[in-house]
């Protein structure tokens, strides 16, 4: 089956087809992640973007569903060079599963000259279609959708009867840095549209990682929440958790060329040196943190984008990348040692 990838600009590429067969419109990014890519396409901060894979040979072993890092395929479809073998089980299990969950894919294609467009324009808005037209109209989700498709609908509780209680604002969390916060108290799970009348009877806030633009308007009732529970309860989150919080705080989130998305990126805090998971097109510069009150205390190594803002007297910490890993290593899993501290009202 023939199927088009086409971008903003004019570019176009040609595969085969595999997953589901309908069209897929969204911003098209790169990870650089070798493996790890089940769970990096159940991941919710992918929804509403098309992933492509940047190495080669993809799907070399079976799907599993206990490595989801959702309920379903978050991206709105894949791209791929070379799926190993099409006849083997490794792909078999994915192309069903992206039936299943009405995602297309396309594989066959010079992958290192997308991601060549990637790097020189930045991200861009592609198509995957079996049917191309001299004209399409390239569209994307907004941050409000994609938040909301990937996050919970309902609120609810895990682990009820611990003797901490931490309010966790889901804005499409992944299940493992759930399960992982989950460990260290009673854990009430909300969406971005919740209401809090009572903060004292938390003993810490945290906000997930997620989809979209952290400064889009939707997100304002979050923030308004993170200026509330400031110096009262800990406060603390991770990638797009991390950006509202410090954009709560007086900070300026901005658009990155082409993200961060990939489990070996080197951070370092002066001294050391961690390999991290990202998945990320936003970053707080750290020249936005100046009137905030939040110190950087960690930085990417390739480009000094900021990876971990503190600021210890108002029990504030949050990191960019993930600490969970899920895919990637666990270098900085150090991180959930010091909110086991602060969720106990030790210092940081």
């Amino acid at each position: 089956m023939r199927r088009f990838l086409l971008l903003e600009g004019g570019f176009s590429f040609e595969g085969k087809g595999f997953g589901a067969s309908v069209e897929a419109k969204g911003e098209v990014i790169f990870t650089t992640a070798f493996s790890g890519f089940y769970e990096a396409m159940t991941d919710p901060s992918y929804a509403g973007q098309i992933m492509t894979f940047a190495f080669p040979s993809m799907f070399y072993y079976e799907f599993s569903r206990d490595i989801r890092q959702s309920g379903r395929i978050q991206a709105e479809g894949i791209v791929a060079r070379d799926t190993h073998t099409p006849s083997g089980i490794g792909f078999e299990s994915i192309h069903n599963e992206m039936k299943r969950n009405g995602v297309p894919g396309i594989y066959g294609i010079d992958t290192r000259k997308l991601v060549k467009i990637i790097r020189d324009q930045g991200t861009v808005r592609g198509i995957i279609t079996e049917n191309p037209v001299s004209d399409p109209e390239f569209v994307a989700r907004s941050t409000y959708d994609r938040i909301r498709k990937s996050s919970t609908e309902n609120s609810y509780i895990l682990n009820q009867g611990m003797e901490r209680k931490i309010l966790y604002v889901d804005l499409g969390s992944k299940v493992s840095l759930l399960q992982r916060i989950s460990t260290m108290g009673e854990t009430h799970v909300i969406n971005l549209d919740s209401t809090v009348r009572n903060l004292d009877q938390y003993d810490m806030m945290f906000l997930s990682n997620g989809p979209g633009n952290p400064s889009d308007a939707c997100l304002g009732k979050v923030k308004d929440l993170v200026r509330r529970a400031e110096g009262k309860i800990p406060v603390t989150g991770v990638c797009l958790g991390h950006q509202i919080i410090c954009e709560a705080l007086g900070a300026e989130a901005q658009p990155m060329r082409f993200g961060h998305h990939g489990i070996n990126h080197s951070v370092t805090d002066g001294r050391r040196v961690f390999i991290t998971s990202h998945n990320h097109n936003y970053h707080i510069p750290e020249e936005s943190l100046k009137g905030t009150g939040l110190t950087r205390l960690q930085w990417d190594m390739n480009d000094g984008a900021c990876e971990m803002v503190a600021d210890p007297e108002r029990q504030i910490i949050s990191v960019q990348y993930h600490p969970e890993g899920s895919p990637g290593p666990v270098d900085p899993a150090k991180f959930f040692s010091q909110l086991e501290r602060m969720v106990n009202y030790e210092k940081i």
